[in-house]
């Protein structure tokens, strides 16, 4: 039997009714409470997506109505609208896309293997080096290194510091912390997000799928978002579009976040990513709470937070300017203690810092070596570099005192008996690439360097390219804090005693009566 038979049989047709107009009421209440549950979370996802948007809204209504009255609206207000101002400065960003694709794990440090004595500029040439100093480094590094044994306590190394994320934060200024600490706050909010830190990087993540990456691009914090790039081409949010590397696939929309207006396009742009990835906000969201005290870079070098990668011993020719200065201070009885402040300039910085004259005579001759078919250029602390393929080094730029100079990839020699008065630089460095040096200090040895430039280019089978177009390369002077700042220079204060006149005049006595001592044993 049928269940309609079932029904018709125990029911009466009245019954039987009412029992399918209660059916049709169920089925209609079911569907009404799907479609408002919809249409709910739709709601919320909305207001997620608006509530920004509606502050801004809030302000510049505020503004409009402070403009109406009659006020003025103060630089910060007008900043945060305003369109972003572009800096050029004489640095190279390369490095960032060469790294792109390496895998993010910690590199792996290799030990000292009685490397070889290498000179200052040869090391200069391709990287900024510094100087490790044995004796001054911790236990815990040394061994880490495999320089532990007493056999290296007198030695020194040229070394760079490849830092990674968290080494790169600890040592950024303080308005990068700031931003840092802004970004993680607005991602406090988001229920859900988490973050992940490894060596080179911050991913951001939600179960198994990866929202976004925070970055650094030298010394600018980024952040790197699972948006499409083309959705913002045209809008003030526009960012830089990685997709074509691999590092970046999952999250190609790259914002640098150099402003405090940048951070608020950060903050619209994660509104986007929640409203698409249908994350709620926190009910109770809560600050977290980040330590980013600076360490030194032996302390993270221990951690693997950083990587010191050693390119050869220093040649003892190199002085110890630091330390005869400490004996120095040590031998005076003081009675004054000063603080100094010692400033290292960087290539960069000594370009932004100088005067019009060479600023143009920098440009020019800049632009004259780019016009050759292939020839980029590489920016280190101490110097620019300028090649015709990774190995080949076809000349070099350095600023010594107020002077630019120009290194050469030939002996000095060949301008013997010419125009070009060049200087021989092998007694100073036997191991150089660039034997030759040539100071130029007024438009005559700056037409006469590019005539050197010819015949050094045209001799390495360089071709001049028609096509290229001039480019101003005088930077925009800026001022030593500002240059801080922005890590082109590095301040040192140290504290030293300064001796008394009374003091001096009794150390030049003693000088001089030691003086005397020796001629009289010596005859």
């Amino acid at each position: 039997m049928t269940i309609f038979n079932i029904l018709t049989a125990v029911l009466s047709p009245d019954q039987i009714g009412l029992v399918v107009a209660l059916s049709v009421l169920c089925v209609l209440l079911i569907t009404a409470n799907v479609i408002l549950a919809v249409y709910m979370r739709k709601r919320g996802e909305r207001k997620l997506c608006t509530y920004q948007l509606q502050n801004k809204r809030d302000r510049l209504l505020e503004q409009l109505e402070i403009l109406r009255s009659g006020g003025v609206l103060s630089p910060e207000d007008i900043a945060q609208f305003d369109e972003d101002e572009e800096e050029i400065l004489v640095e190279d960003d390369e490095d960032e896309d060469e790294d792109d694709d390496k895998e993010d794990v910690v590199p792996r440090q290799q030990p000292i293997n009685n490397m070889g004595v290498v000179s200052q500029e040869e090391v200069d040439e391709t990287m900024d080096a510094q100087i490790l100093v044995v004796a001054k480094t911790s236990a815990a590094a040394r061994e880490k290194l495999g320089i532990s044994d007493k056999q290296y306590d007198k030695k020194r190394y040229y070394v760079r510091y490849a830092l990674g994320f968290e080494a790169k934060l600890r040592s950024s200024s303080a308005e990068v912390k700031e931003r840092y600490v802004a970004l993680l706050n607005e991602l406090s909010l988001y229920k859900g997000i988490k973050i992940a830190t490894s060596y080179r990087q911050q991913r951001l993540y939600k179960g198994r799928k990866t929202l976004g990456k925070i970055v650094f691009s030298g010394k600018t914090l980024c952040l790197a978002l699972a948006l499409n790039p083309a959705d913002y081409a045209d809008t003030k949010y526009r960012g830089i579009d990685k997709s074509d590397k691999k590092r970046y696939a999952n999250t190609p929309m790259f914002i640098k976040l150099s402003s405090t207006r940048k951070m608020e396009y950060a903050k619209y742009l994660l509104v986007q990513l929640a409203v698409i990835n249908t994350i709620t906000l926190e009910e109770t969201p809560f600050a977290p709470i980040v330590d980013l005290a600076e360490r030194t870079y032996e302390e993270l070098f221990v951690e693997d937070k950083l990587q010191i990668i050693v390119l050869g011993e220093v040649p003892d020719s190199v002085e110890q300017l630091e330390e005869e200065d400490e004996e120095e201070f040590d031998d005076v009885d003081a009675t004054v203690m000063e603080e100094l402040t010692r400033y290292n300039r960087s290539y960069s910085a000594r370009v932004i810092q100088a005067d019009d004259e060479l600023k143009a005579r920098y440009s020019e001759l800049k632009n004259h070596i780019l016009t050759y078919q292939g020839v980029y250029n590489k920016i280190t602390w101490k110097r620019e570099a300028f090649f015709a393929d990774k190995s080949t080094c076809v000349a070099t730029f350095a600023i010594r005192g107020k002077t630019l100079c120009l290194y050469l990839p030939v002996d000095a020699s060949k301008f013997d008996g010419t125009k070009y008065k060049v200087e021989d630089i092998v007694s100073k460095s036997p191991n150089s690439k660039l034997p030759t040096m040539y100071r130029i200090r007024s438009d005559r040895s700056t037409k006469f360097a590019k005539e050197m430039l010819d015949i050094v280019l045209s001799e390495k089978g360089l071709t001049v390219n028609p096509d290229y177009k001039f480019v101003n390369f005088r930077p925009v002077y800026k001022s030593t804090e500002n240059l801080i700042n922005k890590g082109f220079i590095r301040a040192k204060t140290i504290i030293v005693e300064t001796p008394t006149t009374e003091k001096i005049a009794k150390k030049a006595t003693k000088k001089v009566a030691a003086t005397s001592a020796k001629k009289q044993q010596s005859k």
